[in-house]
This record gives structure tokens, C-alpha cells and sequence, in this order.
């Protein structure tokens, strides 16, 4: 840091937050990958499929692919959100899960995975050129990312599933059972 003063704050941040700076021509990219989840290969027409009801389509094209992002960008959030509160209902203090517990972990896995499936979606629109540089940015921009509650569905999930005895795969992980599962494909992709 030159011509500044040093903090006295021991963790050098004096309240400010850190980040790595990342080159403009290199955001859009950069945000693609925060979106990727490399055990999927979901494409933005499934994701369009899986999110938009025929008779909306129409309406759906006259959005700018910004206007398109955001929506499913703010679909992915909602879907986050719904797996904390379902998991966030389910008591951890009790020896073998009752039927309402296993189907509010299996309904907040499914949220969890319908979620991960549209940002999925978006870094492919991304990759494939459908969504550019600028326009990826100025759907973060207008939205935003929050990786807090991303972080609180994972903490949810875990200790449910470590209560419970569920499997459970880590995001970005793989499945911490002794039973092989195949991925899921599109076709047990719901979004409702």
C-alpha cells in the first residue's frame, strides 16, 4: 500500500472486506464458473423448459437475455431459500426420522437441485454464447449472488443428513454413501 497508512487492525482489513480484482474482460467468465457445477450438463433450453410454461414463451422472448437471467437467476434463489426453510423445520433431536422428516430432506434436495440447475443453465447460456460478457454482469448486477444462503442450505442439509443417517452428496461433491447412484437427468428435473 503505498502513500497510505497502515491499519492497526490485526487482520489487515480495518473492516473492509478482501477480494481478489478481477480483469473487466474477464467477469463474465469468471462469474460462468461460480455458476458451473461440473457434475451437471445442463443446457439453457432445459433450463428454459423447466422454467417457463408454454403460454409464457411468447412473453419470455421479449425479454432482453439480461431481463432472462435475472428471472432465472431469482428462480435459483428462491428455490435456495425454500430448501433452508424446509430444513430449517426438521427437529435434530430425535432417533429415527419420521415419513415428514424424510419427505421435507427429499423436498429440500429437490429445491436444492433445481436450484443448482439453473445457474448451471446460465454458465452454459454463457459458454455457448447466448448470454455475453456484459450481459452475465448485468444480471449479477441487477440480482446479485448470494452465496450466504447457499452456504446455510449446505450447513441444513448436512446436519440433517448426519442426523438422520441420509445420503448426502456435498455441493460440488460426490455421494458420501457406500451405494452407487446414478446423476439425475433432465427428465427428473421439476421445477414447480
Amino acid at each position: 500500500m503505498t502513500g497510505q497508512t497502515r491499519s492497526t487492525d490485526p487482520s489487515g482489513t480495518d473492516g473492509e472486506s478482501l477480494g481478489v480484482s478481477v480483469p473487466d474482460e474477464h467477469v463474465g467468465a469468471f462469474v460462468a464458473e461460480a455458476f458451473e457445477d461440473v457434475e451437471r450438463d445442463t443446457t439453457w433450453k432445459e433450463v428454459v423448459g423447466a422454467l417457463v410454461a408454454e403460454e409464457a414463451r411468447d412473453a419470455w422472448a421479449d425479454l432482453s437475455r439480461t431481463e432472462q437471467a435475472v428471472e432465472v437467476l431469482a428462480a435459483a434463489a428462491d428455490y435456495d431459500e425454500r430448501a433452508v426453510e424446509l430444513l430449517a423445520e426438521v427437529p435434530t433431536d430425535r432417533g429415527e426420522p419420521t415419513s415428514e422428516i424424510r419427505d421435507r430432506y427429499e423436498e429440500a434436495l429437490r429445491c436444492r437441485h433445481n436450484a443448482d440447475r439453473f445457474r448451471d443453465g446460465i454458465a452454459a447460456a454463457y459458454a455457448d454464447g447466448y448470454l455475453a460478457d456484459d450481459q452475465l454482469v448485468a444480471a449479477v448486477e441487477a440480482f446479485g449472488f448470494d452465496t450466504a444462503t447457499i452456504a446455510e442450505r449446505e450447513d441444513e442439509l448436512d446436519t440433517v443428513a448426519n442426523t438422520y443417517e441420509f445420503e448426502f452428496r456435498p455441493y460440488g461433491g460426490t455421494l458420501m454413501t457406500d451405494d452407487e447412484e446414478d446423476d439425475q437427468t433432465m427428465d427428473d428435473f421439476e421445477a414447480w
